[in-house]
């Protein structure tokens, strides 16, 4: 039953991540345009220092907890949500034909809330440890 269990958690991370690539922008569009204010420019000048953020922290927090419970907290399950997430904003963004230089910046955003995931880990690892 172990093997089938971890053969799932697998798969859930995997689907996660490659969810997680195309949710933002459906959270985006489904929930910050139709209610944010109008005043406010999310496409123009704050466009990639907070609408791209807020909308891969939106998917995130979704799909994010519920890798979280498949085993997130694992390195190697880390590196592959990290590595389906890029694959499929990758996939998504060069459908829309955004050009490469944008789809670097959605990458950059996207390593840095896995690396700061990872920093998570690492420090509640060495808490464990050192209260253990």
């Amino acid at each position: 039953m172990g093997g089938i269990k971890n053969a799932l958690s697998w798969a859930g991370i995997v689907i996660l991540g490659l969810v997680n690539g195309v949710l933002e922008d459906l959270l985006f569009v489904t929930l910050v345009v139709p209610n944010w204010p109008a005043s406010w420019d999310l496409t123009g000048d704050i466009f990639w220092w907070f609408t791209v953020p807020f909308a891969q922290l939106m998917a995130l927090v979704v799909t994010g907890t519920l890798a979280w419970f498949l085993g997130l907290k694992d390195m190697k399950k880390l590196a592959t949500f990290w590595l389906c997430w890029t694959l499929a904003r990758t996939a998504f963004l060069n459908f829309a034909n955004n050009p490469a230089g944008d789809i670097v910046i959605y990458l950059i955003w996207i390593a840095l809330w896995c690396g700061l995931i990872a920093l998570a880990v690492h420090f509640s690892n060495g808490r464990r440890a050192a209260a253990g």
